[in-house]
C-alpha cells in the first residue's frame, strides 16, 4: 500500500532536521496507525539509524545497539546508557530513531531517567536528532507527559499520529486494493477505520476480501487483534479494562449497567472509565444534543475505535462468523459515526462554522397525549443552520417516512436558525433533494469526501 497523507508530519521531521542544535521528537499514536512507516519514509530521504526495542536482557539490547552504531569498528556496551552516550559523543550519525521506546521500561526502568540526564548534558553540546515512538498510551504518558515523568517537557516536537481520513481511505481502497464499490469501501471503513495496517492486510488477498470473515475467524490474521491491542496497551491492568470494553461492546451503555455487569460499585468504576475516555481515548461519553455533558444524567458510553467495536461485538466469544443481518446491524451503527464526521467536514469545507454536534434522544409527543421514545442520529448546529439527520444502512430506498420522523423528533430542539433535514442511506431515496432536504447515498458520500 502506498504511503498516504502524512505531509505535515514529514515536514515537522524535516523541520527538526533543519534546525540548529539537537532536537527530540516524540511520536505517539494507536498501535498499527503507521508510526514506524512515517519515520521509515523520512529515513528514505534522510540518513539515520533505526533501533527497534524488544523486551530482553539489557546486555543483549546493548549488544544490538553496538551492531547498529558500528562504523570503522564495533563498540562494546554492557548497558543502554553506554550505547546512548556513545551516540551523543562518538557516533558520526546525526539521527537516531528508537521505535517502541516504552519497551525500555521492561528492559530497565531507569533507562528513561538515564536518557534524561544524557539529554541535559549533551543537547547543547551536540547536533543530534532523537526520534522516539511508542504505541502504549499509558507508558508514553508515564515517560513524557505527566509532570513528574522523566522526559516531561523535553520534547522539541510532538506528533500525535491519527488514523487516515475518510477520503484517503476511499482513494487507498480504490487504487491499492482495486475496490471500486462505494458500499464495500464504507463497510471496510466501518470495520477498520483509518488504520493503514488493516488495509495492508486486505491488500495481500487476491482478489481482495469482500467480507471480514477470513481475517477474524478460524486461522485469520486478526482473530486475536482486539486482545493483542489491549494487552499491549494496558499491561497488568488488562483484565479490568478489558471487562469494561467487553460490556460496552456487548451493548451496556450506562455506568450503572456496566458496574452491575462487573459486580463493582460505580465509584470504583469511574476511575477506569475516565482513564479509558481521557487517557486511552477508546470510549466516548455522549449525551443528548441539547444537554450539558457535565450535568446530564443521560450519558451513554460507546467504543470510539471501529476495529475494537467490531471485535467485541462480532468476533470475541463467537463460534461462527456473523450473519449478513448481524453484520448489517453493526455497520448501521458505525455508519452513523461516519456520517457525522463526513457531514461536519463537508459543512466546514462549504464555509460554515461548527458550533456543536451530536445526536439526540428523548420522548416526543407525536399526537396529543401520545409519546414515543425517539432518536435523531445526527444533529449539527453551525453558525448559519441546524442540520438534523437520519442514517440508514438499508438496501431499500427511504424518503417521506424518514423525513416526517425527523420533523416530529425535532420538535423539542429549540433553535431560531433554519432547520435542514438530511437523509443518509446505503442505496438511495424515494424523494428528491431540495433547499431544506439533503440526500446522501453511499456513492455520494465517497464522491464528496474531501
Amino acid at each position: 500500500m502506498k504511503f498516504y497523507n502524512r505531509e505535515k508530519e514529514l515536514e515537522l521531521l524535516q523541520q527538526a532536521l533543519r534546525q540548529q542544535g539537537s532536537a527530540m521528537v516524540i511520536i505517539s499514536g494507536r498501535r498499527r496507525v503507521g508510526k514506524s512507516r512515517l519515520v521509515d519514509e523520512f529515513l528514505k530521504k534522510n540518513k539515520g539509524l533505526k533501533a527497534i526495542i524488544v523486551p530482553k536482557e539489557e546486555k543483549q539490547a546493548a549488544a544490538d545497539f553496538a551492531e547498529l552504531l558500528a562504523e570503522e569498528y564495533k563498540p562494546n556496551f554492557n548497558t543502554i546508557k553506554e550505547a546512548l552516550e556513545y551516540f551523543f559523543t562518538k557516533s558520526k550519525e546525526r539521527v537516531l530513531y528508537i521505535d517502541e521506546f516504552p519497551n525500555f521500561l521492561e528492559i530497565n526502568p531507569s533507562i528513561p531517567y538515564e536518557l534524561q540526564r544524557l539529554w541535559e548534558i549533551y543537547k547543547e553540546k551536540t547536533n543530534k536528532i532523537l526520534i522516539l515512538s511508542g504505541s502504549y498510551v499509558s507508558m508514553m504518558d508515564k515517560i513524557f507527559t505527566k509532570q513528574k515523568a522523566p522526559l516531561f517537557n523535553r520534547a522539541t516536537f510532538k506528533i500525535l499520529l491519527n488514523p487516515l481520513q475518510q477520503e484517503i481511505i476511499w482513494t487507498a481502497q480504490n487504487d491499492d486494493l482495486g475496490i471500486k464499490d462505494s458500499v464495500q469501501k464504507i463497510v471496510n471503513y466501518c470495520i477498520f477505520d483509518g488504520i493503514p495496517y488493516y488495509y495492508e492486510v486486505l491488500e495481500k488477498y487476491d482478489p481482495p476480501l469482500a467480507t471480514p470473515e477470513g481475517l477474524f475467524f478460524e486461522v485469520g490474521q486478526l482473530k486475536e487483534e482486539g486482545q493483542d491491542i489491549l494487552r499491549q496497551e494496558f499491561g497488568s491492568k488488562y483484565k479490568k479494562y478489558f471487562s469494561i470494553l467487553e460490556a460496552i461492546g456487548y451493548g451496556l451503555v450506562s455506568a450503572g449497567e456496566i458496574a452491575n455487569k462487573l459486580g463493582i460499585r460505580q465509584t470504583t468504576l469511574s476511575k477506569y472509565i475516565m482513564s479509558l475516555q481521557n487517557d486511552f481515548k477508546l470510549i466516548e461519553r455522549i449525551v443528548p444534543f441539547d444537554q450539558n455533558p457535565y450535568r446530564s444524567k443521560k450519558g451513554i458510553y460507546i467504543l470510539k475505535d471501529n476495529l475494537l467495536a467490531f471485535w467485541f461485538s462480532l468476533v470475541y466469544g463467537k463460534a461462527q462468523q456473523p450473519s449478513k443481518e448481524e453484520l448489517n446491524s453493526f455497520i448501521g451503527k458505525r455508519f452513523e459515526l461516519l456520517c457525522m464526521d463526513f457531514m461536519a467536514k463537508l459543512l466546514q469545507n462549504k464555509g460554515e462554522r461548527i458550533v456543536k454536534k451530536g445526536k439526540w434522544w428523548g420522548n416526543v409527543e407525536i399526537e396529543k397525549g401520545t409519546f414515543e421514545q425517539r432518536e435523531i442520529d445526527l444533529v449539527i448546529e453551525t453558525d448559519k443552520t441546524l442540520y438534523i439527520g437520519e442514517c440508514k444502512w438499508s438496501d431499500n430506498k427511504i424518503g417521506e417516512k424518514e423525513l416526517k420522523h425527523l420533523q416530529e423528533s425535532a420538535r423539542l430542539l429549540k433553535t431560531k436558525k433554519p432547520v435542514k433535514r438530511v437523509l443518509f442511506n446505503k442505496k438511495g431515496f424515494t424523494v428528491k433533494e431540495s433547499d431544506n432536504v439533503l440526500l446522501f447515498d453511499a456513492e455520494r458520500i465517497v464522491k464528496e469526501s474531501k
